[in-house]
């Protein structure tokens, strides 16, 4: 079950962006084997390029695909931008893991934000505090306000994956450090090994 969330983070927002997810692997055509979401960024996977890997046209058609879905989602217009990303293979691993440390900046700078907007700091006050603060020194802010950053929820921290589960697609909002060799297993398991792809 997860756990509920409170300001920075917006449980709903964060449903939204894996319905969204989900829905991409499930319906879009030449499906990804997974996505990996936080905050409001979805990487996806493709090992198989679609469209003859015409970049112009996965960016335009991906980027178009999760607007729409994310819209229907939180019932607003939203406009989603893409970028495509070649890697070998034996690269996603690591940038899976580069993404993941990119979610925990993000955690922990948002907490800071909202510590400081909490104290009386107007949006550029606060931006300019933490412009002039280490990660460590905002950690340290947040936990002098009560906030243990490691004990936080874990989709807060490390992101979710979206994936085909025995032939299901299936959310995963407790993944494991993708650094670490529990991580590693765990996307291997789930992209395949690069000689075969299963």
């Amino acid at each position: 079950m997860l756990e509920e969330s409170t300001k920075p983070y917006d449980i709903d927002f964060a449903r939204s962006m894996v319905s969204s997810a989900e829905r991409f692997l499930i319906e879009f055509g030449p499906s990804a084997i997974l996505a990996f979401t936080f905050s409001d960024e979805i990487s996806l996977v493709f090992l198989d390029l679609p469209f003859g890997g015409r970049v112009e046209k996965i960016d335009s058609l991906v980027a178009g695909f999760l607007s729409a879905a994310l819209s229907l989602e939180l019932h607003r217009l939203v406009c989603m931008d893409c970028r495509t990303i070649p890697l070998c293979q034996e690269e996603i691993i690591s940038y899976l893991a580069e993404r993941q440390d990119e979610t925990w900046r993000n955690h922990v700078f948002s907490y800071g934000f909202h510590m400081l907007r909490e104290e009386g700091l107007n949006e550029a006050q606060a931006m300019e505090k933490l412009r002039g603060l280490r990660e460590k020194e905002i950690h340290e802010l947040v936990f002098r306000k009560g906030i243990n950053l490691a004990r936080t929820p874990a989709w807060q921290r490390r992101g979710v994956i979206v994936c085909r589960k025995e032939g299901k697609v299936a959310a995963d909002w407790d993944v494991p450090l993708f650094s670490a060799k529990e991580g590693k297993a765990f996307l291997r398991e789930t992209i395949g090994s690069p000689a075969t792809g299963k």
